[in-house]
């Protein structure tokens, strides 16, 4: 019950840092002349940022190494399904699944590797018994 509560809370999370982040700003602009944006670098670094610090607290609330699939899941779930709203939206050519797809890979495995590293570093430490 507490992962599902976690992940739960994970997802909403990392939807609220999308609408943070990135889903106030739908202006382009211009870089030697081409059209760039809508996100510019530091809106998607603070994006993703945040939604993996968001998910390192979530780990360390369940502390269970399994905890890493659905937390990891959760938190690209979260993130991607206000973006492919968004871009269902604005986009005229179909490419937004292509985009979610890549989002959902990317950011899913992104998390697992990331929550994977939290296992090792929230691991607890074999103490010495004394007489052993």
């Amino acid at each position: 019950m507490r992962i599902l509560s976690t992940s739960v809370a994970l997802a909403v999370f990392s939807a609220a840092m999308w609408f943070a982040w990135l889903g106030w700003d739908h202006e382009y602009y211009l870089v030697d002349g081409y059209p760039q944006g809508p996100y510019r670098a530091w809106q998607v670094i603070g994006a993703g940022a945040t939604v993996v610090a968001g998910a390192v607290v979530a780990y360390a609330v369940v502390r269970r190494a399994w905890a890493i699939v659905p937390l990891a899941a959760a938190g690209a779930l979260g993130f991607a399904i206000p973006w492919s709203i968004d871009a269902a939206q604005t986009d005229d050519s179909g490419l937004w699944v292509v985009g979610l797809i890549l989002l959902l890979g990317g950011a899913g495995a992104g998390l697992l590797v990331v929550l994977a590293i939290a296992t090792a570093v929230f691991r607890p430490r074999a103490v010495a018994r004394p007489g052993a």
